[in-house]
């Protein structure tokens, strides 16, 4: 099973069940049981322990459910087996810096006979950001690329906001569409959340630029990453009649049309398509696929 939904991803601790029982109520695509950053090193084990039960529930809820593991020995092995246990139907990779690491959790997938388990790689500092393309290219289990803006902007000694991350932002998208893979991200702080009107203009302005979803660490920010990541109405409306209209030409003979003083081609018609696809997409609202 390989999940395309991908418009919200939220994070989560692993051990807390409030937070698990709370997550299954939102709207996000995607639930994230995190074993990195949101737990305490006095709790990674409990937050094993605690991956069955909680993917359990979440499955139960019709949720899709991701793992974010360490990327560090011996943290990571232990992780990959509890995620694995668990039935995660995604693992998240962070701070992935070169294509060997991903090569290696998916051999070890393999191994574990999880040999089509999909993963999503963080590039979260600059070393990862230069081999991006690399990284993207560096398995058919990698689905999905993702920028992290915080640890970034920290090993960048800058601010994660839109003009110092509209850079870096760009190159992930173009790593991730040259490997024929999802973007994921946004070129502003995942810890916006007090703000969601400006974390919902963060997200719409990104999905402008290519990405396709974002992750979040608050249920409030489900909504704005859903509704930035989803063609609106009118815009699914508008691609339809530029279909037609195109298919209507091409059976006359012609090879492009004019619609609403705009004349209609081939690279205009493919993104009306896209648009018609990522909104049929999405009309499961978070459902496991």
């Amino acid at each position: 099973m390989i999940y395309r939904a991908f418009r919200s991803l939220l994070y989560i601790p692993a051990h807390v069940e409030a937070f698990v029982a709370k997550a299954a109520k939102t709207e996000a695509d995607v639930v994230i049981l995190d074993l990195e950053d949101a737990v305490p090193p006095s709790q990674k084990e409990k937050a094993r322990q605690s991956l069955r039960g909680a993917a359990r529930y979440l499955h139960t809820c019709e949720k899709s459910v991701a793992v974010r593991v360490n990327n560090a020995d011996p943290l990571l092995e232990e992780d990959l087996k509890a995620a694995i246990d668990a039935g995660a139907d995604v693992l998240i990779l962070p701070k992935v810096e070169d294509p060997e690491f991903v090569k290696e959790v998916a051999d070890f997938g393999r191994s574990a006979g999880c040999g089509d388990l999909p993963l999503i790689a963080l590039i979260e500092n600059p070393k990862g950001l230069l081999n991006a393309p690399a990284i993207a290219a560096a398995h058919e289990n990698l689905v999905a690329l993702n920028l992290g803006t915080e640890d970034f902007c920290l090993e960048m000694g800058m601010e994660p906001e839109w003009d110092g991350l509209l850079f870096p932002s760009q190159q992930v998208v173009t790593a991730a569409r040259s490997a024929g893979i999802i973007p994921l991200g946004y070129a502003g702080s995942i810890a916006q959340y007090h703000d969601i009107g400006s974390f919902s203009e963060t997200a719409e302005r990104s999905a402008k630029l290519g990405f396709e979803g974002g992750f979040a660490i608050h249920p409030s920010q489900i909504n704005p990453l859903n509704s930035a990541f989803t063609p609106s109405d009118d815009a699914a409306t508008q691609a339809k009649r530029i279909v037609d209209a195109y298919e209507r030409s091409m059976s006359d003979g012609l090879g492009a049309v004019s619609l609403g003083n705009k004349m209609i081609d081939l690279p205009i018609v493919e993104k009306a398509r896209r648009v018609l696809q990522v909104k049929s997409r999405y009309s499961g609202h978070g459902k496991r696929h």
